[in-house]
């Protein structure tokens, strides 16, 4: 098993170095990723001009270590002012999978998250929001309609099954 696991591992590294290779031919270094991102105005080290740098170099190891990888906030800017159409945001999510089964430490809530998903198909369970002239507003109240779990658990289990 173990074996099948580093063999993954390994082909999911060397596609991630392909593709970030390619085209990291194509990028310029222009840092139009890295001036958008609302990380690197916060946390020192992060930068995502920097991060597909480093995997083009094949750096995976380092970048596989770094906590940095898992403080990415999903914006998409990244990948929306690119000129060329690259996504650290994309190479950020193919490392942070290779990371956690490679058993390279990661958040401490991220073992619940994934936990609440399998379980509840949820994420999280809907929280009201506070108003801005006070209280607390409910989706109802929103006009939003009511948050669905998956209808067929049984389905949506397998489904999890066949991903992982």
């Amino acid at each position: 098993m173990s074996d099948i696991r580093d063999q993954q591992e390994e082909f999911i590294a060397i596609l991630l170095q392909r593709a970030v290779s390619e085209t990291a031919e194509v990028c310029d270094q222009c840092g139009k990723c890295s001036s958008s991102c609302p990380v690197s105005k916060y946390i020192e080290g992060f930068n995502p001009r920097q991060l597909i740098a480093k995997v083009s170099l094949g750096k995976l190891e380092e970048l596989l270590r770094s906590e940095l990888l898992w403080t990415c906030t999903s914006c998409l800017k990244c990948k929306e002012r690119c000129p060329e159409q690259i996504s650290p945001y994309d190479v950020i999510l193919v490392l942070r999978t290779l990371a956690y089964r490679a058993g390279y430490e990661h958040p401490s809530g991220y073992d619940d998250f994934i936990k609440a998903v399998v379980e509840k198909g949820l994420s999280s369970e809907p929280q009201q929001v506070r108003a801005r002239k006070g209280g607390r507003r409910d989706r109802e109240s929103l006009g939003l309609p009511p948050v669905e779990k998956p209808k067929d658990m049984e389905a949506f289990h397998e489904n999890l099954k066949k991903l992982s």
